[in-house]
């Protein structure tokens, strides 16, 4: 009996034969590896490709998100600019509808016009010596005691002319150690901006980024309540804010909103206590002290937007001459 080795075995134990060569059978596994490789390799080239296009697609983004961003700011100040031109003409009331105005490209703005004395008069608080005021402005901020101490004095020595230290202040040797040169400047602040550098002020600038809004560096010292904030107001009598809510019911008439047809203009101290309840001989003194009715300073708060983004100028005029122009920033909104 003849043994066969069948036809297929035969075929897998002889090497595959071409034009005369014996082509080994491992060359066909190694041929199949490198095929694999090849897969592999055009598989990175594909996501590397994809990260390289990912990333180009986000940095296209960002790059139109800030040019839109940019065209808003510049819109929203171009209708901030159109605000104040229009409020700054002398018969223009504090209820005229033409002090809002909303656009069809979802623009427009929307301008208060109220007294500068509606605040507190750094220079004059500072240069009377008055630090009660701005120790319960500065307490009811949160602040604890010992830095209100440090930042008043501190706010002395920048206003005042000689290079004396307060007992908790600054002076020329103090500035020069945290490397600030040619610091305080020993005048009174030409504008608000420029309590920012007073030591301390950083602290509040973080803490309290509305503090502008609070203060001046114009008018007699006396603050307008006809215009003042409640929480201004309430300072002032040093009382809860719930106990000005009369004056603030009165002041604003019968539609409830300031700035309107209705309003009531408060005319004297005691009609001011009577409201609020406030019968203390003490605080009565200081209510006559540091309160009016008519602030002659007008200040223009024009707030121009497109969509989300805002900006805030301000234009402060005396005598129908400019004072004071800039901008500050709209807080809480997307500027």
């Amino acid at each position: 009996m003849t043994n066969e080795i069948p036809v297929t075995q035969g075929l897998r134990s002889r090497p595959a034969r071409s034009g005369g060569f014996v082509i080994p059978s491992s060359f066909f596994r190694d041929a199949s590896l490198q095929r694999g490789s090849a897969l592999i390799v055009v598989f990175w080239m594909i996501a590397v490709l994809g990260m390289v296009a990912f990333a180009g697609a986000k940095a296209l983004q960002a790059d139109s998100q800030y040019t839109r961003m940019m065209r808003g700011r510049i819109f929203a100040k171009r209708y901030a600019e159109m605000g104040i031109e229009v409020a700054r003409h002398p018969v223009m009331r504090e209820d005229d509808p033409l002090l809002h105005f909303n656009a069809n490209d979802g623009g427009g703005y929307n301008v208060k016009l109220v007294a500068e004395e509606a605040r507190l008069n750094a220079n004059h608080l500072i240069q009377t010596g008055d630090k009660v005021l701005l120790r319960r402005l500065f307490t009811s901020w949160g602040f604890k005691e010992q830095f209100v101490s440090a930042l008043c004095d501190a706010l002395k020595d920048w206003v005042d002319a000689d290079g004396n230290v307060s007992l908790n202040g600054a002076e020329k040797r103090d500035y020069e150690k945290m490397g600030f040169e040619g610091m305080p400047f020993n005048r009174p602040f030409k504008e608000v901006e420029e309590m920012l550098l007073v030591r301390g002020m950083e602290i509040v600038n973080i803490e309290r980024p509305d503090w502008r809004e609070w203060f001046t560096v114009f008018g007699d010292g006396r603050v307008d309540v006809n215009d003042a904030r409640p929480e201004l107001i309430a300072l002032l009598a040093d009382l809860p804010l719930e106990r000005v809510q009369p004056l603030l019911k009165l002041r604003a008439g019968r539609d409830g909103a300031l700035h309107t047809q209705d309003d009531v203009r408060l005319g004297s101290v005691p009609q001011v206590a009577q409201l609020m309840g406030v019968y203390q001989p003490q605080i009565l003194a200081q209510l006559t002290q540091w309160i009016q009715f008519a602030g002659p300073i007008r200040r223009i708060e024009s707030v121009g937007s497109l969509g989300p983004l805002q900006r805030k100028l301000i234009l402060i005029t005396q005598d129908g001459k400019a004072v004071w122009r800039g901008e500050i920033p709209a807080h809480g909104k997307n500027t």
